[in-house]
């Protein structure tokens, strides 16, 4: 793939700015080698770990796929509770759940993760699976809460997002691929398909309970039962 074109994605991803238009019919696995060049130039080599992306039925049919995908985290990407996020278009919320692992990849713990990827599509044609792949599944910024010890079951636990007061979405913490363990279990063996490493205290964020929301202006709770909660505001 260009040169320019995997440049021009790496500088606006790091300016927040409209993505160059994507190149046509790309494959998902040319677009994960486009991935590959654009975390090397965006993650300045610090990768925090890995997200997972499209993991609900129906967002993978809007983008025409059939299967989730994997990307990195940007280690400069990583907030705390109470952040401060401007309000920009093109930028959504996610409410998930991110798993620390070991050296072997095994679990050690999970908490509240809020993802704040941000797809600036040139033109709304672009919003396909390979390009959503190319651009490292819209990696940003993510709030990352208190990590617990690792469950055995997330099945009675769920996360409420409110705006100002107003729910913005409700969902059980196994939304996502049937839970953090299962989801976990998928991003590993993904990750050593894609050829991307894996080491001792990554984040693997596990993808949406609830859906993907417009990250409109205003001040943010996510309770997440007896995980905690995150706040955050966007202005």
């Amino acid at each position: 793939m260009s040169e320019l074109f995997v440049n021009a994605l790496a500088n606006a991803v790091k300016a927040r700015s409209k993505f160059p238009p994507m190149p046509e019919g790309l494959s998902i696995e040319e677009a994960y080698e486009i991935q590959k060049e654009l975390v090397a130039q965006v993650a300045s080599g610090s990768v925090a770990g890995l997200k997972a992306g499209m993991t609900a039925a129906a967002g993978q049919k809007a983008f025409g796929l059939t299967h989730p995908l994997i990307g990195s985290l940007y280690a400069w990407g990583e907030l705390t509770s109470g952040a401060v996020i401007e309000y920009q278009d093109a930028v959504n919320l996610e409410c998930e759940i991110g798993v620390r692992i070991d050296e072997n990849g095994n679990p050690v713990s999970a908490g509240p993760v809020i993802e704040v990827p941000r797809t600036a599509w040139a033109t709304p044609d672009d919003a396909k699976g390979a390009n959503l792949t190319a651009c490292n599944i819209a990696a940003d910024r993510y709030i990352v809460g208190e990590q617990h010890p690792m469950r055995d079951d997330y099945s009675s636990l769920g996360v409420r997002l409110t705006r100002d007061g107003a729910v913005v979405c409700e969902a059980p913490l196994t939304d996502a691929l049937g839970g953090p363990l299962q989801a976990l279990s998928w991003m590993l063996a993904e990750a050593e398909v894609r050829g991307l490493s894996v080491s001792g205290g990554m984040l693997l964020i596990t993808g949406a309970c609830g859906g993907i929301h417009p990250a409109e202006k205003g001040y943010y709770e996510a309770d997440y039962d007896e995980l905690g909660t995150i706040e955050f505001s966007v202005q």
